[in-house]
């Protein structure tokens, strides 16, 4: 049994945040013991906990740093973590300084995001001072990595996978009748790297778009508003809806005839797994690690970023061929089933994780000899 101590300093609910979650649970049920430090009051307490995860909630403040740096150093000596895991990347310099003087035997840091890594000091101490393995979730955020100066042979690549439980096989004939608008919908935190501006551009642009088309947009965030009033000054309220955040969007997804993502910047994406996993057409943008679960004319089309007009083509394209985007979306679940299965992901990192234990035992007996 491995004793994990995850660390997650985000407020707000995220991709990364649903990617984390999964794993808790998945090496929870391998009898491994998963303890998580998170923000209180968040929805991921609410769910960890729900989940049957030992819990300690921690306020990440600016500022206190001697008091910040003794209560994770009091946490990590009454819990003795085997590994201390890193979900994002504010909380690692103070866990891992905290760590020092206590019983941790290997540190992780789980890379989510495609951003690149900023060339300073702080930002190389925080991915290579006593860390012993960075898993990447997509070879493009692998390579981000490696542009940042990390050492490859600190870096592991282990895709994301989702569970296929809940959505159903896709209905062997269509459900909606022909002269009906197609549901082209998203879910995605509203923020500036989510492209969702590009997406109204692009309805705009497809003539007799009210008429063809209902666009559903699931999520909050900072942009809803500007989003809004785009739509507005578009005449677009008649075919756009906006849904805020729901807590379990699997069966709005079933509603979508097509997924639409058309991120400026992408890890590998939760949103487009699930449309995949409920058999839906993917439509999204080819940047960071979304190529490798889009393939172009296959299970979706890829379009360039910020390029409305290739939005509306490719958007327009599936409205007008419906047994194709069909036929898409049953592909796209065919690789979800092939390569991105939660049951994959949970194995890959547990025998990572075993391996990287090993290697300190090994090293440990080799010192004292």
């Amino acid at each position: 049994m491995i004793s994990f101590l995850f660390v997650d300093a985000e407020r707000i609910w995220r991709g990364g945040q649903d990617q984390l979650l999964t794993l808790l649970r998945g090496l929870a049920l391998l009898d491994h013991r998963v303890c998580l430090v998170c923000h209180p009051r968040t929805l991921l307490e609410q769910r960890a906990r729900d989940a049957g995860v030992e819990v300690y909630p921690l306020a990440f403040r600016k500022g206190a740093a001697l008091v910040s740096i003794f209560r994770c150093w009091s946490l990590l000596r009454r819990l003795k973590p085997d590994i201390l895991a890193f979900n994002t990347p504010r909380p690692i310099l103070l866990f891992n300084l905290a760590s020092r003087f206590a019983p941790v035997r290997a540190r992780i840091i789980f890379r989510r995001v495609n951003f690149p890594l900023h060339r300073n000091l702080v930002t190389r101490l925080k991915y290579t001072w006593g860390i012993d393995c960075i898993v990447a979730i997509s070879e493009s955020i692998c390579s981000q990595l490696k542009a940042g100066g990390i050492p490859p042979s600190r870096i592991h690549t282990v895709y994301e996978g989702i569970d296929l439980t809940p959505y159903s096989q896709p209905p062997a004939t269509p459900g909606r009748g022909t002269r009906e608008p197609m549901i082209v919908g998203t879910v995605a935190h509203l923020s500036p790297e989510k492209g969702l501006s590009y997406l109204i551009e692009a309805a705009a642009r497809i003539p007799g778009i009210v008429n063809r088309a209902r666009f559903v947009i699931v999520g909050e965030g900072r942009c809803r508003k500007d989003l809004e009033h785009q739509v507005r000054t578009n005449r677009l309220e008649g075919c756009f809806r906006f849904l805020g955040f729901l807590n379990v969007p699997v069966e709005q997804l079933s509603q979508f005839d097509i997924f639409v993502l058309p991120s400026l910047s992408e890890g590998l994406s939760s949103a487009i797994l699930n449309a995949m996993a409920a058999s839906l057409p993917v439509i999204a943008t080819e940047v960071g690690g979304i190529p490798e679960l889009v393939r172009h004319g296959e299970n979706g089309l890829l379009v360039p970023p910020a390029d409305a007009g290739a939005l509306a083509r490719a958007i327009e394209n599936l409205i007008e061929h419906p047994e194709e985007a069909r036929q898409m979306g049953r592909k796209g679940r065919q690789i979800i089933q092939e390569r991105f299965t939660l049951e994959r992901k949970i194995g890959e990192t547990e025998r990572l994780c075993l391996s990287i234990l090993q290697s300190k035992t090994s090293a440990d007996l080799n010192r004292r000899d």
